[in-house]
This record gives structure tokens, C-alpha cells and sequence, in this order.
């Protein structure tokens, strides 16, 4: 049993279950007719997100405010699609996230503005699955807003259901932190540089070790043939080489798992980027 705590408006309601439990409602028409107290029929409800931190409410407060409704409904049938094609679950962060972007996105096509993904192809190689549920809401948003996006934005709506996927697991968080942290160490050293923490190669390093280090957390299967490339850049690169052949021994041995050529070539290259 559902009972309504504060209507936001005929489509998004707070509501207080049995258990005592605060919960958001996304649904056309949730709160029509209803006022504070009112049980809400569950045949209304799209999507239910659980309140489990103080400023969720005022987020989705902020969020109403500024996304138009028509616009919500429609990043609430691009989640529930993506979580029947990714077979996930995601929370309100994600959904938040998701429909502030989207919402922002619709607003720069139409004022003119494209921003490129420097990560889009490390995404559409690493995450083939999100970025395909990146692809399908594209075809979501060209249907509801008439708009066509460029994949650069599947790229970026792929984010949203990547680091959705990973939840928000405290001891993962601290072990990839403390991992990203010892990586850049060991480049620094090896190099004998300091990186510049604003540069471009170094987000494009930071994120695709840090995608990297997920998928190995989540025991995501990845097993490929040596790429043609791969003798070529360990040549070409000696100095890279030497440097990710350290990186590789730290993460295998933190991880024990292990790391085939393809992996090692894409570090190579973000490594050698760094030194140019």
C-alpha cells in the first residue's frame, strides 16, 4: 500500500509504503484528482524509486522544475527499455542523471550546439551492449522530440547506463579509487613526469582504466584474439610498453585475473599519449 506524502505534481508523487518507507512515483496521471494521504492506484505507477538519502526528494524537486514533464515521461520509457535490454536495475541516481542530460541534450541540438564524445569509440569497443541501449534511446528521442542526435550521444547516454550497472558499491568504489591512484604512480614514476590532470589524454587514461577495473570487478567475461596491431605498437612504443608492463603486473596481481593483448594495446596507446 502505497499512501501519497506530497503531490510534485499529476505525474510525480512522494509516497510512504507499509513499511514505512519513502518512495518517489513517476506515472501519467499518478496524482490526479488525489490529495496527502490518498492510497495511489499501482496501474498509474511507470517507475518507483526508493528514497534512501535526504537530498533525493529535493533532486527530483530541482529535476520536476526543470525537465519538462513530457520530457520525463520519456526518459522513464528509455530506462525501463534499457533495463529490459541490459537485464539491470537502475536507481534514481541514474535516472536523475539520465534525464538532466537527455534534457540538456534536446536543449543544444536545438539551440545548435554539438559537443564530440573523445570517448565513443573505447565505449562502443568496451560496452557494445550500452551503447546499442545508447542507440535504441536516440530512436526514443527522435520519435518523441523529432530531433535525430548523433551517435557522440549514445556515447554519453551509454554512460549513464554503464555507471548505472555498477551501482554504487562502497568497497568497489574505494578499491578502484585506490587502484586509479597507484596507476598513476606507477606513470609518473616510469616516465618521470607529473600529469596534468586537465589535460584530455588524461581523462581519456583515467576513464578507460577505470572502465577497465569495473569490468574486471563485475567479472565481465573478455577473452580475444591477438589484434593485428599489437606487435606493431609494443615496437613502436618501447617506453609505453615497458611502463604498462608494470601497470599490468600491479593489476593482475590486485585483481588476479588477467589481461590479454587487446587490453594491453589500448594502454599502450593511452600511455603513449601521455608521454607525447
Amino acid at each position: 500500500m502505497l499512501r501519497i506524502k506530497k503531490i510534485f505534481n499529476n505525474n510525480v508523487v512522494l509516497v510512504i509504503d507499509s513499511k514505512g518507507l519513502e518512495r518517489i512515483l513517476i506515472g501519467r496521471g499518478v496524482a490526479f484528482g488525489k490529495k496527502i494521504g490518498d492510497i495511489v492506484q499501482k496501474d498509474k505507477i511507470e517507475k518507483i524509486f526508493v528514497v534512501d538519502s535526504p537530498n533525493i526528494a529535493d533532486r527530483f524537486v530541482q529535476l520536476i522544475e526543470e525537465v519538462p514533464i513530457n520530457r520525463l515521461e520519456m526518459v522513464t520509457l528509455i530506462v525501463k527499455n534499457a533495463e529490459i535490454e541490459l537485464s539491470k536495475n537502475f536507481d534514481e541516481n541514474t535516472y536523475i542523471g539520465l534525464a538532466d542530460h537527455i534534457n540538456y541534450a534536446v536543449n543544444r541540438f536545438r539551440n545548435g550546439e554539438t559537443i564530440s564524445n573523445a570517448l565513443l569509440l573505447e565505449i562502443k569497443k568496451f560496452y557494445p551492449k550500452e551503447y546499442a541501449a545508447g542507440l535504441h534511446a536516440l530512436e526514443t528521442i527522435s520519435y518523441y522530440e523529432g530531433i535525430d542526435l548523433n551517435e557522440d550521444e549514445a556515447g554519453f547516454i551509454a554512460f549513464h547506463f554503464i555507471n548505472g550497472s555498477l551501482g554504487n558499491d562502497t568497497t568497489q568504489t574505494l578499491l578502484t579509487a585506490e587502484m586509479l591512484q597507484k596507476v598513476v604512480l606507477i606513470v609518473e614514476d616510469c616516465l618521470g613526469i607529473e600529469m596534468d590532470e586537465e589535460s584530455l589524454n588524461y581523462l581519456r587514461f583515467i576513464t578507460h582504466l577505470k572502465f577497465f577495473i569495473q569490468r574486471v570487478i563485475i567479472n565481465e567475461p573478455r577473452k580475444e584474439a591477438v589484434p593485428e596491431m599489437f606487435e606493431q605498437v609494443v615496437q613502436f612504443y618501447p617506453k609505453a610498453t615497458e611502463c604498462v608492463s608494470v601497470i599490468i603486473n600491479y593489476l593482475q596481481d590486485k585483481l588476479h585475473c588477467q589481461i590479454y593483448p587487446e587490453e594491453e594495446m589500448y594502454l599502450i596507446l593511452h600511455i603513449q599519449r601521455l608521454i607525447k
